[in-house]
């Protein structure tokens, strides 16, 4: 079964996926990491590739793209799914939805020094880089799909990730994904 991995900005989607990967023997898709990677090569930061991705003109080309890709898994699969879009794709998977304070969702990202294509020079500067982020996301998402990316009512589990360490959460998700699984 596909478990979709959705939530803000530094809310340890990436890093909790990776954990429940492991600890479920399932493939990891992360389409964070395939919008980082296209912006690295065309030489854009990722602030500068959302900018550009939501522009109108851009849809097919991105968001369609992607959707498309996330449509095509097969629900039976053992996959693990990074993608704010996942539980719209998959009706039918185990959507979690990660939360976290705008202060701690800051830190994390100020200090993970492998996050590709994010780049800051204070604190400050991450926390109003994520904030804007998440509000063009919603933004953008109920004008393409009538959506509501925060609206928890979408998901079967939601996770304040503030204050908790990754194994903590991906413990939690494993105890309900199991007990739902029976």
């Amino acid at each position: 079964m596909i478990i979709t991995m959705s939530g803000k900005a530094g809310s340890g989607k990436g890093t909790v996926a990776k954990l429940l990967t492991d600890k479920l023997g399932y493939t990891y898709i992360s389409i964070g990491n395939m919008k980082r990677e296209l912006a690295t090569t065309m030489g854009l930061t990722i602030s500068e590739f959302n900018a550009l991705w939501e522009l109108p003109e851009n849809r097919e080309k991105f968001d369609l793209k992607y959707e498309e890709y996330q449509k095509n898994l097969d629900v039976n699969d053992g996959i693990v799914l990074d993608s704010r879009l996942g539980f719209y794709c998959q009706s039918k998977a185990f959507k979690v939805y990660l939360d976290v304070s705008d202060e701690e969702a800051a830190r994390r990202i100020f200090g993970d020094t492998e996050r590709i294509g994010d780049t800051y020079n204070s604190l400050q500067a991450v926390q109003e880089a994520t904030e804007k982020r998440n509000q063009d996301d919603i933004q953008r998402y109920k004008e393409l799909y009538n959506i509501d990316l925060s609206d928890k009512a979408n998901f079967d589990l939601v996770v304040d990730t503030t204050g908790k360490i990754p194994q903590q959460v991906a413990d939690e998700i494993i105890e309900v994904f199991t007990h739902i699984q029976k």
